[in-house]
């Protein structure tokens, strides 16, 4: 029995606080309830205060308790208070999940816009960036923690038509390795999820940039099958990838891409 109650011990995440961006939909929403099962407390960030609402309720619903945070971490100017208030919800902050992201266009290369260039990389790698910047002392005042970037499998592979956003989510895995490299000794663990097709808000928005009807079609159909599975991921999914690392469980892996993505980058 001792054996027994030591082990749970060792496993547990009640109590916990996770800040989670990009919480109003999709993965960075299914984390928050996921987190919620494990009796972790959230601060939800995000831009819709109506999918704010809706993440708040689910994870209420789940048993959880959560503070949210109207917040749009392509703006420099709010990410440092951000990450003060989220600490100061719950008196402590021992995960980070930098889920927001933004899909850009598709397009080939010389097609991109700049404008999309540049709103996508403020969101996914300069947000990503601050926001770990800002936190990771607040984690250091707990002895440690862990950060989960939701980076893709458009981080490791070419995604043709999509070079902005894999670009983006190519920088989002240096972030990773290079974070987890400075602060493994001192108790913190990065490490990046990399999902493939996830039938997600965002995932929709990407493929609706194509506006001949009979290519969009031909492109969603052409993604789906991409995935060995035979389907796109769901977000629950990659949401108890998120919180394994960052449970106890995964005291031993760092500075990884963990691939969620039922076998598309492996295809």
């Amino acid at each position: 029995m001792g054996l027994i109650k030591k082990d749970k011990e060792m496993t547990s995440m009640q109590g916990k606080v996770a800040l989670i961006t990009g919480g109003s939909s999709g993965i960075g929403q299914a984390s928050a309830v996921a987190f919620a099962k494990e009796g972790v407390k959230t601060v939800i960030t995000g831009r819709s205060t109506a999918g704010l609402e809706e993440t708040a309720s689910k994870v209420k619903a789940a048993g959880g308790e959560t503070t949210v945070f109207q917040v749009d971490i392509a703006d420099t100017s709010v990410i440092e208070k951000l990450a003060d208030d989220s600490a100061a919800a719950y008196g402590r902050l021992d995960y980070v999940i930098n889920s927001a992201g933004t899909q850009g266009e598709v397009n080939v290369v010389a097609d991109q816009r700049l404008e999309s260039f540049e709103e996508v990389f403020a969101t996914n790698v300069r947000g990503t960036f601050l926001v770990m910047k800002y936190t990771i002392p607040h984690l250091l005042k707990q002895g440690g923690g862990a950060i989960v970037n939701l980076s893709s499998g458009g981080g490791l592979v070419g995604v043709p038509g999509a070079s902005v956003y894999c670009a983006s989510k190519h920088a989002v895995m240096g972030l990773t390795k290079v974070a987890a490299i400075d602060y493994a000794k001192q108790g913190i663990r990065v490490n990046a999820v990399n999902p493939g097709g996830v039938d997600t808000p965002m995932l929709r928005k990407f493929f609706e940039s194509i506006q001949d009807e009979d290519e969009r079609k031909a492109a969603r159909a052409s993604f789906d099958a991409s995935h060995p599975i035979g389907r796109a991921g769901r977000a629950d999914e990659v949401a108890d990838a998120v919180v394994f690392l960052c449970s106890p469980r995964a005291s031993n892996i760092v500075g990884i891409a963990l691939s969620v993505d039922g076998g598309y980058v492996a295809n």
